[in-house]
């Protein structure tokens, strides 16, 4: 016969798998939903750079290295804006985006212009003064700026884990209006990774190898964000 300490150990446990039925999802660790945009795509080839190098290659082969190495981590879903070379606008991209609405976007570029020499990573956020501007006739009073803060966050870290993988290179974090960003109230980086229109720039950016060195960078600084 069960003592009175036994029956009361017996209905905890009972109570206990009663709940994991109920709620499985209490028992686990909820997964960070990241979403990386390839930049461009399709019929919009983005920057052209050195013997016909495309920006919308670069940008796809880089967000599919990125998925697979935050894959890894088994904390995070990852969704991509496009995961083949398709042609997909502005207004889907923010649409997709919003649907899953995550933790964060990374939208992945490559760079061009300021001559043949231009050499170097830059980062884009959205800031304050046109967060600020965008909600002057918003009815609330005082509006949670907090994901300004969280892109800032993430700028500098990948800035940091950029530096170590193109020493000298970093040509800094920069405040701009963000198109893919408007309208989403979380935090939105835009990385121009280096530069397609330069020869050396154009070599490590097609380079299958430093693609997964980048990779490895961007989902370090994802990984400690979190």
């Amino acid at each position: 016969m069960l003592q009175t300490w036994q029956k009361y150990t017996v209905f905890l446990f009972s109570v206990l798998a009663l709940c994991l039925a109920v709620f499985p999802g209490t028992a686990q660790t909820a997964k960070h939903i990241v979403v990386i945009d390839a930049a461009h795509g399709g019929d919009d080839a983005g920057v052209l750079g050195v013997d016909g190098a495309a920006e919308k290659d670069v940008t796809l082969a880089i967000a599919l290295a990125l998925q697979k190495e935050l894959a890894k981590g088994g904390n995070m879903e990852v969704a991509l804006t496009r995961n083949t070379d398709r042609t997909l606008s502005l207004d889907e991209r923010k649409k997709a985006i919003s649907k899953i609405n995550p933790a964060l976007v990374l939208s992945l570029h490559a760079n061009g212009g300021f001559g043949k020499n231009a050499t170097g990573f830059e980062l884009y956020y959205p800031g304050f003064s046109k967060a600020g501007a965008a909600n002057k006739t918003a009815k609330a009073a005082a509006p949670d700026y907090g994901y300004l803060n969280d892109t800032v966050k993430l700028a500098r870290l990948v800035q940091k884990n950029l530096d170590s993988l193109f020493p000298r290179q970093r040509r800094g974090l920069r405040e701009a209006g963000i198109p893919l960003a408007e309208g989403l109230a979380l935090p939105v980086l835009v990385v121009e990774i280096g530069f397609i229109t330069n020869a050396d720039g154009k070599k490590k950016l097609t380079s299958v190898k430093t693609q997964a060195e980048i990779a490895g960078a961007l989902a370090k600084s994802i990984q400690a964000f979190f």
